[in-house]
């Protein structure tokens, strides 16, 4: 069966492209022939390259910027139509022209649309996106329901044509491990008696950096005890800088920058941060839980990924002494428990994600 797989770009630093990895790599490469259509590695980032090309995915890398994208996706189409399955990871309104545009070129593939983001207010332009997006779709996934319904419209998830396909994370990466969190915290010179709160991803508007300083700042003044490792890059992190320097805790906000070994640092961790402007339903969430760590995160953030009552929520606009002294209520202390049990009962195990995907494809293909 021949699939084209079409996702943003090759970093790692992009939850989409972490899920793609995460899936792509546990696909029967020998029954399921895939080509991933994906703008290339930005330079700040690590590339997922490497490691899905071992694995048999065929890589068709071009530019990092959306028009071009789509140029090249039209190109690419004109010549290669036998396809039987087209899977299109898409947070935007531009994806429901691409989408009919798709369509047009290889009629006979069907066509896998995948939401990733809930980022209200609904528009009409929003509204006009998701007629279309049914007009030309077979088939619609969310990470979530809320992803589902804002990308594709309100009432998607009544229809046999939807369904979740959650987030889910390597359980044999994500997991508690007492020797990697005391070897992190003490490469980082983060004493047993510190308490640790940290943030991975992307430091850029959507994860709302400088109000997680200021939380921060309202955790240090309540505790002392409190340090922040930041693991990720992006065009906020020199304004994050000037921040915690203003309220005298440049000692105490550590830049870990792009990691590879995520899980490692997760597990230092007592408190997982994430006051995000908006998300779909992040990854790095499912990747905390997986290490056993409690979460706070904003109610902007969709309650799909909380799995288990590790995840805490509170409003923006919620006082920060609120955010400090929940962070103080629900942060860890030593080890971390093993939530597995719960997270892989609702299907965030990776290799059975895989294998419900998998049966989607047959069933689509089966029909081509």
């Amino acid at each position: 069966m021949r699939i084209l797989m079409i996702s943003n770009h090759l970093g790692v630093q992009s939850g989409v492209q972490r899920y793609v990895q995460n899936l792509l790599l546990n696909l029967d490469t020998t029954k399921y022939k895939v080509d991933l259509f994906v703008g290339l590695c930005p330079a700040d980032q690590a590339s997922t390259a490497p490691a899905l090309i071992a694995h048999g995915v065929n890589i068709i890398g071009v530019p990092d910027h959306k028009k071009d994208r789509i140029r090249a996706l039209y190109r690419h189409l004109k010549n290669h139509k036998n396809y039987d399955i087209i899977h299109y990871h898409t947070a935007s309104k531009i994806g429901a022209p691409v989408c009919a545009m798709m369509r047009a070129l290889c009629p006979r593939a069907k066509i896998i649309v995948h939401s990733h983001i809930v980022y209200p207010p609904i528009t009409l332009t929003w509204r006009a996106a998701h007629g279309v997006y049914q007009l030309f779709a077979d088939y619609f996934l969310g990470c979530g329901v809320a992803a589902g319904r804002f990308v594709f419209g309100d009432h998607i998830d009544s229809k046999p044509n939807f369904a979740v396909a959650c987030n889910a994370v390597d359980q044999g990466r994500f997991h508690p491990d007492a020797a990697a969190r005391a070897a992190t915290r003490a490469a980082w010179g983060v004493a047993d008696s510190d308490k640790l709160a940290g943030f991975v991803g992307r430091l850029n508007h959507q994860k709302n950096p400088l109000f997680l300083v200021e939380v921060f700042a309202a955790m240090a003044q309540t505790d002392p005890a409190w340090k922040l490792l930041l693991v990720g890059a992006g065009e906020m992190e020199q304004p994050m800088r000037e921040a915690a320097a203003k309220h005298g805790l440049t000692d105490r906000v550590l830049f870990a920058g792009v990691q590879k070994d995520v899980p490692a640092f997760m597990n230092a961790f007592d408190l997982f941060l994430l006051p995000s402007n908006f998300e779909g339903s992040p990854v790095t969430l499912v990747e905390a839980q997986g290490c056993g760590v409690p979460c706070l995160a904003s109610t902007n953030v969709p309650n799909d990924g909380s799995v288990t009552d590790l995840v805490h929520f509170l409003p923006l606009t919620a006082p920060l002494t609120e955010w400090a002294a929940k962070a103080n209520e629900i942060a860890a202390h030593g080890d971390h428990t093993d939530y597995w049990p719960t997270l892989a009962a609702a299907g965030y195990e990776l290799k059975t994600a895989a294998r419900r995907m998998e049966e989607l494809y047959d069933r689509l293909g089966a029909h081509a």
